[in-house]
This record gives C-alpha cells, sequence and structure tokens, in this order.
C-alpha cells in the first residue's frame, strides 16, 4: 500500500515539474509565433530575408522598406518577441529546450503514422474501385466478400487515424494544424476546402466514376455542389470537365452537337443576312428580356447566347445553295472522345425529352465504340477519364424551385446519387463546451481569417461572434431547406405571435458567409462584424420578410445587433443605449411589406493574437492529456521503483513504423516537408 502511495506521489510530482515547464514552452510559443508574424512583414515591405537583414544595420533596412512607418513596427516586434521567447526558452539544455526537442519528436512520429495510414487507405481505394469496375450490376458472392472485406479494412483505417490524433498532443496539434494550412491554401487558390465532410464526398465520387457509373450530385441552393463535381473532376482525372448549363430551353443540339454550314453566298449576301440575324435577335430580346432579370447573370447570358444561336441556325438554313460540310462535336461526345469528364448542371432544369435521349448513353463504359448517328454515322471510343456528374436542386413533391421538374424514376434508376448537404455545424451551445471536428463551417470561418502559418489576430470579441454566425448559418440554411426546427427559431411577428417560416430566397451559404469575412477582412476590421452581416448579408435580401426574419433571427438567438453605445441623457448623464435597433416593425399577419434599418458603424474591439494552437482547439476540441515526458537530470525519480509514466500506446499504431523504412525518397522528401512546414518556426 505505501508502495503504491510513494508511487503515485512520484507520478504527481512527475507531472507537475514538467506541466510547469509545458507552460513555458507554450508561452515561449506564442512569442515565437508573434515574432514570425513581424519577419513575414519584414520579407514583404524590404525584400531581405532574415540572414539577410542581420547583415545591415536599421537604416539600411529602412531604405529597402516600401512602407517605412510599417517597417519600423515590425522590426521592434521582431526584436522583441524574440528577446522575450529566448529568455523564457533558457540555455541549451534548459528542460525547456529538452521539450521541445521531444514535442518535435512527437510530431515526426505521428506524421509518419498519418503518412503511412493515407498510403493504405489510398491503396484499399484503389483496390475498391477495381473490383467495381470489373463487376456487374450483380456481383457475384467472391466479388462480394472482396468488396465487404476492403471496406472493413477502411474502417479500421480511419478508426486508426482517430486513435493516432489521441496519441499525445503533438500529433493531434501537428495533424489538425496541418488540415488548417491545407485549407487555407485551398482557399487562396480559390479551391475548394476539404473538410472531412468534403473528402468523403469526392471519394464517393472518384469510386463510383472511375467505376464507369454515372452521378446525381443533389442538394439545396448554395452548398456547393457545382464546385464540387468540378473539383472532384480535375483533381481526380487531371482535365478540366466541360459543363452544361442546364436550362428549360436547351436542345439536344447542345449535348450532342450541330452539323455546320459551308455557303456560297456573296459578301453582300452574308451582311445582309447578319442584320436580319441581329434584328431578330433584339426582337426577342425586347420581347422575353425582363424575364431573365430574376436569374443569375451567368444563366442570363447562357439563354441569351442561346437564342442567339436558334436564330442564327433558322437563316443559315435558309441560305440556298448552303452544303453541309462539318459536324460540330457536342460536349458529351467530345467527353467520351477525349477521356474527360462532363458536367450537367442543373439538371433538373432540363425538358424530361432532352434527358431521356441520355438514357442509352448513361450506360456506355471505356472501351465501348459509339456511332455518331448526326455525323454520317462516324465511329468513336470511349477513352478513360470519360464520366458523367449531373448536379441538381430536387423538388420531387415540393415547389421550393421555380423551373425545376421532378425528375423521372426510370432515369434516376440509372445514376448513383449523392447527396450534397451544406457543411456539418454544430447549433446549440458554446464554443467552449462544443468544439469538435464537426464544426466545419466554424472551422471555415477560421481557415479564412488565419495567416498561412495558423496564427489568429481578431477583434477580442469576435471569436464568440464567429462561433455563433456558423451556428446561425446552419439553423438558416436548415430554414431554407425546410427542415423541421424548435419553435425558438420561429418568426414572431409584431403581435407576439410565432408561425413557422420558410424563408424564400436568402441562404447563409458558404458563398454568403465568405461575402461576411473578406469584406470585413478588406476594410481591417474596422467596424464590428455584426455591421458586415447586415450590410453584406441580410441587406442584400430582395424579400422584405426574409429580411425581416434573418435580422430577428440573429438578434435574438445568436446575440446579434444588440452593442450598446455610451450617450448622455437631459441632464448630462452618461448612459448606455442600443445602437441597433431592438423592436423593429415585424409586420402583421404574416405579411411584411418593408423592412430596413440603418445600421451603425460601431468600432471593432482592440485585437487579440492566437497562437496556431489555439486556434486548433476552438477548431476541433481540447488536446488529449500528456501521458509522455522526456528523461533528464532534472526529472524526479523513484528511489525503489522507477515510474513508468507511459500509458501503453495503441499496438496497431506502433506498426505503422515499420513502413518508414519501405517509403521511398520522394516520399519521405514529402514527409520531411510536411514536419517542417508544421514545425516552422523561421523567417520567412
Amino acid at each position: 500500500m505505501l508502495k503504491q502511495v510513494k508511487h503515485d506521489m512520484e507520478k504527481t510530482i512527475w507531472k507537475n515539474f514538467w506541466g510547469a515547464i509545458e507552460k513555458n514552452v507554450n508561452e515561449a510559443e506564442e512569442k515565437k509565433h508573434q515574432e514570425q508574424n513581424a519577419s513575414q512583414v519584414l520579407f514583404a515591405e524590404t525584400g531581405l530575408r532574415r540572414e539577410e537583414r542581420t547583415e545591415k544595420d536599421r537604416q539600411e533596412i529602412l531604405e529597402k522598406a516600401n512602407r517605412k512607418r510599417v517597417t519600423e513596427k515590425a522590426l521592434e516586434r521582431e526584436n522583441f518577441f524574440n528577446q522575450e521567447a529566448e529568455k523564457i526558452l533558457g540555455q541549451a539544455d534548459s528542460p525547456e529546450r529538452v521539450l521541445v526537442g521531444f514535442r518535435m519528436e512527437n510530431l515526426a512520429k505521428a506524421l509518419r503514422y498519418e503518412k503511412a495510414l493515407e498510403m493504405k487507405r489510398q491503396t484499399l481505394l484503389n483496390e475498391e474501385v477495381e473490383v467495381l469496375k470489373s463487376s456487374s450490376n450483380a456481383p457475384h458472392s467472391e466479388e462480394l466478400e472482396a468488396l465487404d472485406e476492403i471496406r472493413e479494412e477502411l474502417k479500421k483505417n480511419q478508426q486508426l487515424r482517430e486513435n493516432l490524433l489521441a496519441l499525445n498532443p503533438e500529433a493531434y496539434f501537428g495533424l489538425n494544424l496541418k488540415k488548417l494550412k491545407e485549407g487555407k491554401r485551398e482557399l487562396n487558390e480559390g479551391r475548394i476546402i476539404e473538410t472531412d465532410y468534403v473528402k468523403e464526398k469526392m471519394e464517393d465520387i472518384d469510386s463510383h466514376l472511375r467505376a464507369d457509373k454515372p452521378i446525381l450530385i443533389y442538394g439545396h441552393l448554395g452548398s456547393g455542389k457545382s464546385e464540387l463535381a468540378m473539383h472532384a473532376a480535375k483533381k481526380y482525372f487531371k482535365k478540366p470537365a466541360l459543363i452544361i448549363s442546364g436550362s428549360k430551353n436547351i436542345s439536344q443540339a447542345e449535348f450532342y452537337g450541330h452539323q455546320v454550314l459551308s455557303l456560297e453566298k456573296s459578301k453582300n449576301d452574308i451582311e445582309q443576312y447578319a442584320l436580319e440575324v441581329e434584328k431578330k435577335y433584339e426582337e426577342w430580346l425586347k420581347e422575353e428580356g425582363e424575364k431573365l432579370n430574376g436569374v443569375s447573370e451567368l444563366k442570363r447570358e447562357n439563354e441569351k447566347n442561346r437564342a442567339h444561336d436558334r436564330f442564327l441556325q433558322l437563316y443559315l438554313t435558309q441560305f440556298k445553295n448552303g452544303t453541309i460540310s462539318d459536324f460540330y462535336l457536342g460536349p458529351i461526345y467530345q467527353a467520351m472522345e477525349e477521356g474527360r469528364v462532363v458536367i450537367i448542371d442543373e439538371v433538373n432544369a432540363i425538358p424530361h425529352e432532352v434527358l431521356i435521349s441520355l438514357n442509352h448513353l448513361l450506360t456506355r463504359k471505356v472501351g465501348d465504340k459509339i456511332n455518331i448517328q448526326q455525323d454520317s454515322g462516324r465511329e468513336i471510343e470511349i477513352q478513360e477519364g470519360f464520366g458523367v456528374i449531373m448536379t441538381g436542386n430536387l423538388n420531387q413533391g415540393q415547389e421550393k424551385y421555380i423551373d425545376r421538374q421532378d425528375m423521372d424514376p426510370a432515369f434516376l434508376s440509372r445514376l448513383h446519387k449523392i447527396e450534397y448537404d451544406y457543411l456539418p455545424q454544430n447549433t446549440e451551445g458554446t464554443l467552449e463546451n462544443e468544439a469538435s471536428k464537426e464544426n466545419e463551417q466554424f472551422q471555415l470561418l477560421l481557415v479564412s481569417l488565419m495567416d498561412k502559418n495558423g496564427n489568429l489576430e481578431i477583434p477580442e470579441d469576435s471569436l464568440k461572434k464567429l462561433w455563433n454566425l456558423a451556428k446561425s448559418a446552419r439553423i438558416i440554411q436548415n430554414v431554407f431547406a425546410g427542415k423541421e426546427l424548435n419553435s425558438a427559431y420561429y418568426f414572431k411577428e409584431a403581435g407576439g405571435r410565432s408561425t413557422r417560416y420558410l424563408l424564400k430566397e436568402s441562404v447563409l451559404s458558404l458563398r454568403g458567409l465568405e461575402n461576411i469575412i473578406s469584406q470585413w477582412k478588406a476594410e481591417g476590421f474596422a467596424k464590428e462584424l455584426d455591421y458586415y452581416v447586415y450590410n453584406n448579408f441580410i441587406k442584400e435580401g430582395t424579400v422584405a420578410s426574409d429580411r425581416a426574419y434573418l435580422y430577428q433571427l440573429m438578434k435574438d438567438q445568436f446575440g446579434f445587433f444588440q452593442t450598446k453605445v455610451k450617450d448622455f441623457d437631459n441632464d448630462g448623464k452618461e448612459i448606455e443605449k442600443d445602437s441597433w435597433p431592438q423592436n423593429p416593425n415585424y409586420g402583421s399577419g404574416g405579411v411584411v411589406n418593408s423592412f430596413d434599418i440603418a445600421t451603425p458603424k460601431n468600432p471593432a474591439e482592440k485585437r487579440k493574437f492566437f497562437t496556431p494552437r489555439r486556434v486548433v482547439e476552438f477548431a476541433f476540441g481540447k488536446a488529449p492529456e500528456r501521458t509522455q515526458w522526456p528523461q533528464t537530470k532534472e526529472t524526479p525519480e523513484s528511489e525503489d521503483e522507477p515510474v513508468d509514466p507511459v500509458d501503453p500506446v495503441d499496438p496497431e499504431v506502433v506498426k505503422l513504423d515499420e513502413f518508414w523504412t519501405n517509403f521511398k525518397e520522394k516520399e519521405k522528401a514529402e514527409l520531411r516537408k510536411d514536419i517542417n512546414e508544421v514545425c516552422d518556426l523561421g523567417d520567412e
């Protein structure tokens, strides 16, 4: 009994000693990141790397500066934070330095494990595709058993990835920071950010496309269906997709191609016909143009182009002595011949009679030969890489989307259907209690605001507001989609009556969130976030009742538009008053005729700096506790029996170290790059 008590005491001493050292290291880490930020500013302003700046005096550096005031501030910050960090870390053999080295070793090991798991996962996915590709629509027993085994191994692989995050704090912080940094790069390059939810859908697209299965991605407005389709096509098949924009006026020629006429006419005749085409087109614009005002600019231009082409083709066929000389290959046949993915966007806007023409082609596979009847029966062979992805807002009995039709069940049965919802996000609770990997909309907001190293510097009160913005976005998306919600999210009319409200046009999509955040950043966080939420989202809605509902929801349920400002009463006494309207006119009887408010320009609070370690915990939750510490002469030891503070590590994870010896040099180099990037506290 006494021995066990002593053992427990030793463990407590061990933990307390290194716990104090870890606090010091974390503080130094924050200083280092602030130093790094200043160094990056200096490089941007002067073009000088740190080693080059050490060879120059202050005046020489300022002579190279684009903006001297900014450069002076950065020089002061770089020097100050460097001295502060070095003071905390101490001498080369200090416990703090030992712990830094220990943490680096843990991180390197975690990244090696992750690399091995990713290689294994990709092998399994490729194997799954091969089985699916070679099987018929009714796989035999051996194929089904093989698929069961592969999918079971994929589940195990995913579980090992979860175990890896719990291995130690470095694995948790390093792997999650790597994910956030990858998201930042994707955002900067204009690509879709591959959250866990997005990756899951992309792998589904990839496996079925490579198995020659046509795909339908369906979901609500603003969920990002088209972007997902284009990103998956380019990533997995290395060629940009061909795109067909669906509409009720689309013709089969826009799918398959059309004949081109060679003309035996004089220049004057051709000019006369051109004038007639333009005249007819202008008449059409006067009659039909107003109907296009409510659609997007892209769709408006597509409709105009289609109308112009119809008139042009009509007049071409009237040419005397016109002869067919060539066939213009449409995107379907072009994709087959060139081995590319074709995306049919807004598929449920296309008339049934046009879609039915695709039935036969949807069952064709790579290697099949197709006769193009419109081109004198010319034969083409379907090349590797061909695939069909359709996107749509499925009504299927609802009336949410105007000009969208219920799709034919027989046609749908030929497609592999993938629902693409808005990104996952908790809608209840505080950030402190609910931070987790499921909060992908909140993670996107953090990625948008952090720098390339994972640092975050925003107004002090904004973290809570960003969390509430992500929660409110998911509620708004659910309201728009017509999902059942708690009565707390009902619309409260002026008389106090609560009614369930269905948003007509406004939805806070990922694009809408980006509009808010990008404008806030572009103005240097000049005003509180509430101002941009109203001006860059709510105010832009064209339906008054939508604006009223959104203002009420975000004010009453998510704490926006409640900022108080100081003022003076009639007696000169200082008071606080509401800067935003707290009881605007919400209409009555379910009718809101107008809703407009004046937006106060309240300044943002003072900015606060958060290190990547803090950002990771905001995005994914608290890291696991440390159970393993380095050995040094300062570490307290037991006189009787050595204390082993190391909890048993998952043996399946440990086995992954064996993969390291089998890595190719290229893979090792990539891994070292990952390690350096996550650990990097350098200059630029």
